[in-house]
């Protein structure tokens, strides 16, 4: 008989969804257990002890009961780890947040522990919360760094990016390297030589470099499309696009945060 255990540890509140009159069914993704489903009871309720620890971003301290032969735990402690209140004023935040763990919701399986990614999601959250401006920077950026973590790093050659002189140059879908426009890559897709530079950056460059990087608005569209372009063909169908419509919606009738 399989045995239950008691789980105490942190995790990332990827979506959840109303379940009965008063709970909610979380798929949280965990330090300790990668992502799992868990049942809240009673969430709902006015007085719910799990407050504001369940919404999606949420940065918490969970303690579950874990049984392996369970497809959905039950969550019986859920509190604040690092409050990101700054996530849920601005619009360009929240697409940014919103995105990013919807990403990691739909390349990471279920119960396969992946510390660095966990460590990943975290980080670009708490910046996501405290940067001042440029914070639509950091969705190529965990993107691509995803994309490292998980066995695909973009092949990004500081020689190569230097050799692109002309109006545009290359990128390769199939090692997301660039090259200069005379290359003939596998897969290529061809962009602005100041769009390659700065998809090349935040393939490379750290986070604080990353969120100095200047883009213009319509730089910012094509390096978004190139690193889609390049994760679609890593990982196919497995790549999301559920929220790109609604927050495309949302942008286009509210407001934005600072960029």
């Amino acid at each position: 008989m399989a045995q239950r255990s008691i789980i105490r540890t942190e995790a990332v509140v990827l979506r959840s969804v109303n379940y009965g009159e008063t709970s909610q069914i979380v798929t949280l993704f965990t330090r300790e257990k990668g992502k799992l489903g868990v049942m809240a009871k009673g969430a709902r309720r006015p007085k719910s002890s799990f407050g504001a620890t369940l919404q999606p971003m949420a940065y918490t301290q969970v303690v579950f009961y874990f049984k392996p032969t369970r497809t959905l735990q039950t969550l019986s402690e859920s509190s604040h780890v690092e409050s990101f209140h700054r996530l849920r004023e601005e619009l360009t935040r929240i697409t940014v947040g919103l995105r990013i763990v919807e990403l990691v919701d739909a390349l990471m399986e279920e119960e396969d522990p992946q510390p660095d990614v966990f460590a990943l999601l975290v980080r670009a959250l708490h910046r996501l919360n405290t940067a001042e401006a440029r914070v639509s920077n950091l969705w190529p950026y965990v993107q691509l760094q995803l994309a490292r973590v998980l066995g695909v790093a973009p092949a990004v050659k500081r020689e190569r990016v230097e050799a692109v002189t002309g109006d545009e140059g290359v990128l390769s879908l199939v090692d997301g390297g660039v090259y200069p426009s005379e290359a003939s890559p596998e897969k290529p897709r061809r962009a602005s030589r100041e769009a390659l530079r700065a998809y090349a950056t935040c393939a490379r460059a750290d986070l604080d470099t990353v969120t100095r990087l200047e883009m213009p608005l319509p730089v910012q569209r094509e390096v978004e499309s190139l690193v889609r372009d390049f994760l679609r063909y890593q990982f196919g169908d497995a790549y999301p696009d559920r929220s790109r419509s609604v927050i495309a919606q949302i942008e286009g009738t509210a407001p934005s945060g600072p960029a």
